[in-house]
């Protein structure tokens, strides 16, 4: 199946780190833009990250963790595209909250796989990089729309890079 696990994890992860790169590369992006692509980019993510949990997962509660934090991304994407005229302080707070949702998920799933997957690992350091950027975002508020660019560029490529890893050592099979 062409969205199994493997390729819906390659394909997320690649689509991070783009999206991460583009940020960086352009980091005077007008708070308008922003708000588009990362509406954009937080609705298919969130689609890819219950997509990867329901074919990974056939039950239980990394599915249901999976589900939850695939439209929590979701909403938040729909929220930035149903009010692109929302203020920097907004899309930081989202931005954060989505951030941290997703950290926690995946501290959670790599605990619950860590005995079944060898890339467990690759799961929590995602979570907690998750968290920390959540926390820095939050702690400094007015470090205006260009730091906010910058760190969640830098952000979402390594979150990228680091999803194109999992795929590859908890996939070995498909490499």
């Amino acid at each position: 199946m062409w969205m199994g696990s493997f390729r819906t994890l390659m394909v997320r992860g690649f689509f991070t780190a783009l999206f991460g790169l583009l940020l960086v590369g352009w980091p005077g992006t007008s708070l308008h833009t922003l708000i588009l692509v990362f509406g954009v980019f937080a609705l298919i993510d969130g689609a890819l990250i219950i997509l990867a949990g329901w074919n990974k997962w056939p039950e239980g509660p990394a599915r249901a963790i999976a589900t939850v934090t695939g439209v929590v991304a979701m909403l938040a994407g729909a929220a930035m595209l149903a009010w692109p005229g929302a203020t920097a302080l907004v899309l930081l707070w989202l931005i954060a909250l989505r951030a941290a949702v997703i950290g926690v998920a995946e501290i959670m799933i790599a605990t619950h796989i860590d005995r079944y997957a060898p890339g467990s690992w690759l799961v929590a350091t995602m979570g907690v990089l998750s968290i920390l950027v959540a926390v820095l975002l939050v702690a400094n508020p007015a470090g205006g729309l260009l730091v906010i660019v910058r760190v969640f560029g830098i952000y979402a490529a390594v979150l990228g890079l680091l999803t194109v890893a999992e795929a590859w050592v908890t996939e070995p099979q498909y490499a």
